[in-house]
Protein backbone atom coordinates (compact mmCIF):
# COMPACT_ATOMS: atom_id res chain seq x y z
CA UNK A 1 0.00 0.00 0.00
CA UNK A 2 1.58 3.20 -0.80
CA UNK A 3 1.62 6.41 0.71
CA UNK A 4 -1.17 8.11 -1.00
CA UNK A 5 -3.83 4.90 -0.45
CA UNK A 6 -3.17 5.60 3.55
CA UNK A 7 -3.56 9.28 3.34
CA UNK A 8 -6.60 8.62 1.97
CA UNK A 9 -8.02 5.55 4.35
CA UNK A 10 -6.53 7.93 7.10
CA UNK A 11 -9.20 10.77 5.31
CA UNK A 12 -11.78 8.54 5.31
CA UNK A 13 -11.89 7.60 8.93
CA UNK A 14 -11.54 10.97 9.90
CA UNK A 15 -14.87 12.21 7.69
CA UNK A 16 -16.50 9.09 9.05
CA UNK A 17 -15.70 10.04 12.34
CA UNK A 18 -16.96 13.59 11.95
CA UNK A 19 -20.33 12.54 10.23
CA UNK A 20 -20.78 10.14 12.99
CA UNK A 21 -20.01 12.71 15.63
CA UNK A 22 -23.07 15.22 14.10
CA UNK A 23 -25.60 12.80 14.05
CA UNK A 24 -24.80 12.44 17.69
CA UNK A 25 -25.32 16.21 17.95
CA UNK A 26 -28.84 17.38 19.50
CA UNK A 27 -31.42 19.01 16.97
CA UNK A 28 -30.95 23.14 17.29
CA UNK A 29 -34.55 24.06 18.42
CA UNK A 30 -35.85 27.18 17.53
CA UNK A 31 -34.81 27.97 14.15
CA UNK A 32 -35.32 29.93 12.08
CA UNK A 33 -38.33 31.64 14.08
CA UNK A 34 -36.72 32.25 16.95
CA UNK A 35 -33.32 33.89 15.21
CA UNK A 36 -30.89 31.12 16.63
CA UNK A 37 -28.05 31.24 14.29
CA UNK A 38 -26.92 27.91 12.32
CA UNK A 39 -23.90 26.40 11.68
CA UNK A 40 -23.07 25.17 8.56
CA UNK A 41 -22.60 21.70 10.23
CA UNK A 42 -25.96 21.80 11.71
CA UNK A 43 -28.08 22.67 9.13
CA UNK A 44 -29.00 18.90 8.45
CA UNK A 45 -29.85 18.79 12.31
CA UNK A 46 -32.06 22.08 12.73
CA UNK A 47 -35.18 22.17 13.74
CA UNK A 48 -37.64 23.34 11.33
CA UNK A 49 -35.30 24.39 8.18
CA UNK A 50 -37.95 24.23 5.31
CA UNK A 51 -36.77 24.23 1.17
CA UNK A 52 -38.19 27.16 0.81
CA UNK A 53 -36.27 29.36 3.67
CA UNK A 54 -33.29 29.04 0.91
CA UNK A 55 -35.37 31.69 -1.47
CA UNK A 56 -35.92 34.94 -0.10
CA UNK A 57 -37.61 37.82 -1.51
CA UNK A 58 -35.04 41.01 -1.41
CA UNK A 59 -38.11 43.52 -2.68
CA UNK A 60 -40.18 42.40 0.31
CA UNK A 61 -37.86 43.85 2.89
CA UNK A 62 -39.15 47.72 4.01
CA UNK A 63 -36.62 50.03 2.17
CA UNK A 64 -34.32 51.85 4.38
CA UNK A 65 -34.80 55.23 2.77
CA UNK A 66 -32.22 57.80 1.90
CA UNK A 67 -32.28 61.27 0.52
CA UNK A 68 -30.39 59.83 -2.83
CA UNK A 69 -32.84 56.60 -2.64
CA UNK A 70 -33.27 53.48 -0.73
CA UNK A 71 -31.29 50.53 0.08
CA UNK A 72 -32.98 46.82 0.31
CA UNK A 73 -30.92 44.59 3.18
CA UNK A 74 -30.65 40.64 3.10
CA UNK A 75 -28.48 39.51 5.99
CA UNK A 76 -28.29 36.75 8.80
CA UNK A 77 -30.42 38.34 11.10
CA UNK A 78 -33.28 39.05 8.78
CA UNK A 79 -32.74 35.66 6.33
CA UNK A 80 -32.38 32.55 8.38
CA UNK A 81 -30.68 30.85 4.74
CA UNK A 82 -27.82 33.14 5.40
CA UNK A 83 -27.04 32.05 8.93
CA UNK A 84 -23.53 30.53 9.01
CA UNK A 85 -23.05 30.90 5.30
CA UNK A 86 -20.67 34.00 5.50
CA UNK A 87 -22.45 36.01 3.04
CA UNK A 88 -24.95 39.27 2.58
CA UNK A 89 -26.38 41.21 0.37
CA UNK A 90 -28.05 44.69 -0.40
CA UNK A 91 -30.40 45.89 -3.33
CA UNK A 92 -29.50 49.10 -3.73
CA UNK A 93 -31.73 51.71 -5.95
CA UNK A 94 -29.91 55.10 -6.51
CA UNK A 95 -32.37 58.79 -7.89
CA UNK A 96 -30.76 60.37 -10.69
CA UNK A 97 -27.79 62.44 -9.03
CA UNK A 98 -28.03 59.62 -5.94
CA UNK A 99 -25.09 58.74 -4.05
CA UNK A 100 -24.50 56.31 -1.57
CA UNK A 101 -21.72 58.15 0.67
CA UNK A 102 -18.00 57.48 1.71
CA UNK A 103 -18.04 54.40 3.79
CA UNK A 104 -16.23 50.97 4.51
CA UNK A 105 -16.79 47.61 5.65
CA UNK A 106 -14.96 46.55 8.36
CA UNK A 107 -15.52 42.89 7.92
CA UNK A 108 -15.96 42.00 4.41
CA UNK A 109 -15.06 42.80 0.48
CA UNK A 110 -18.23 43.71 -1.53
CA UNK A 111 -18.76 42.72 -5.04
CA UNK A 112 -21.53 45.07 -6.66
CA UNK A 113 -23.38 44.28 -9.73
CA UNK A 114 -24.77 46.72 -11.69
CA UNK A 115 -28.94 45.84 -12.44
CA UNK A 116 -29.95 48.99 -14.55
CA UNK A 117 -28.05 52.27 -15.12
CA UNK A 118 -24.98 54.00 -15.27
CA UNK A 119 -22.83 54.56 -11.62
CA UNK A 120 -19.52 56.27 -10.96
CA UNK A 121 -17.27 54.26 -8.30
CA UNK A 122 -14.34 54.63 -6.14
CA UNK A 123 -12.22 53.70 -3.55
CA UNK A 124 -8.88 54.16 -2.38
CA UNK A 125 -6.11 51.72 -1.63
CA UNK A 126 -3.16 51.60 1.45
CA UNK A 127 -0.90 53.61 -0.89
CA UNK A 128 -3.61 56.53 -0.77
CA UNK A 129 -4.23 55.80 -4.76
CA UNK A 130 -7.45 56.51 -6.04
CA UNK A 131 -9.51 53.59 -8.18
CA UNK A 132 -12.25 55.32 -10.02
CA UNK A 133 -14.34 53.56 -12.72
CA UNK A 134 -17.39 53.62 -14.37
CA UNK A 135 -19.74 50.49 -14.40
CA UNK A 136 -22.61 50.44 -16.43
CA UNK A 137 -25.97 47.83 -16.81
CA UNK A 138 -24.25 44.32 -16.50
CA UNK A 139 -20.98 45.12 -15.63
CA UNK A 140 -19.63 44.57 -11.96
CA UNK A 141 -16.83 45.87 -9.57
CA UNK A 142 -15.12 44.76 -6.23
CA UNK A 143 -14.38 47.27 -3.41
CA UNK A 144 -11.61 45.15 -1.03
CA UNK A 145 -11.84 44.48 2.43
CA UNK A 146 -12.62 47.44 4.76
CA UNK A 147 -11.53 50.27 1.99
CA UNK A 148 -13.14 53.55 1.74
CA UNK A 149 -15.42 53.62 -1.19
CA UNK A 150 -18.73 55.22 -2.80
CA UNK A 151 -21.13 54.94 -5.64
CA UNK A 152 -23.05 57.77 -7.62
CA UNK A 153 -25.55 57.47 -9.89
CA UNK A 154 -24.33 59.72 -12.55
CA UNK A 155 -26.72 58.02 -15.61
CA UNK A 156 -30.07 59.62 -16.91
CA UNK A 157 -33.07 58.05 -14.52
CA UNK A 158 -33.01 55.50 -11.51
CA UNK A 159 -30.01 53.18 -11.17
CA UNK A 160 -30.49 50.00 -9.76
CA UNK A 161 -27.28 47.66 -8.54
CA UNK A 162 -26.92 44.53 -6.41
CA UNK A 163 -24.25 44.33 -3.32
CA UNK A 164 -23.07 40.89 -2.21
CA UNK A 165 -20.35 41.16 0.51
CA UNK A 166 -18.38 37.76 2.19
CA UNK A 167 -19.76 38.18 5.51
CA UNK A 168 -23.06 37.56 7.45
CA UNK A 169 -22.64 40.63 9.21
CA UNK A 170 -20.31 42.75 6.97
CA UNK A 171 -21.08 46.25 8.92
CA UNK A 172 -21.04 49.62 7.87
CA UNK A 173 -19.24 52.99 8.60
CA UNK A 174 -19.93 55.87 6.82
CA UNK A 175 -17.10 58.75 6.37
CA UNK A 176 -19.70 61.15 7.98
CA UNK A 177 -20.31 59.08 11.24
CA UNK A 178 -16.60 58.36 11.60
CA UNK A 179 -15.75 62.39 11.14
CA UNK A 180 -18.42 63.07 13.53
CA UNK A 181 -17.40 61.11 16.28
CA UNK A 182 -13.43 61.25 16.06
CA UNK A 183 -12.24 64.57 18.81
CA UNK A 184 -12.00 67.52 16.80
CA UNK A 185 -8.51 68.32 17.86
CA UNK A 186 -6.94 64.64 16.52
CA UNK A 187 -9.04 65.67 13.28
CA UNK A 188 -7.23 69.18 13.26
CA UNK A 189 -4.09 67.41 13.62
CA UNK A 190 -4.37 65.22 10.78
CA UNK A 191 -6.04 67.89 8.34
CA UNK A 192 -3.66 70.38 9.36
CA UNK A 193 -6.89 72.68 9.61
CA UNK A 194 -8.43 75.11 12.55
CA UNK A 195 -9.80 73.14 15.49
CA UNK A 196 -13.06 76.35 14.85
CA UNK A 197 -13.49 74.83 11.51
CA UNK A 198 -13.21 70.60 12.37
CA UNK A 199 -15.82 72.04 14.94
CA UNK A 200 -18.74 74.05 12.67
CA UNK A 201 -18.22 71.04 10.07
CA UNK A 202 -19.25 68.18 13.09
CA UNK A 203 -21.93 70.63 14.23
Amino acid sequence: MNMFSRFLIVAAGVAISDAARFRQQEPVAGYPTEGVPILPEHLDFADGVQTSDFVFDVLSRTPNQGQGGTVQGRESLNTPALQGQGIALSLFTVEEGGQNLIHYHPRATELLYVIKGTIEVAFTDTTGTLHANTVKEGQATVFPHALLHFQRNIGKGTAQYISMLNSENPGVMSFPRVFATLPADILAQALRTPIEDIKALQS
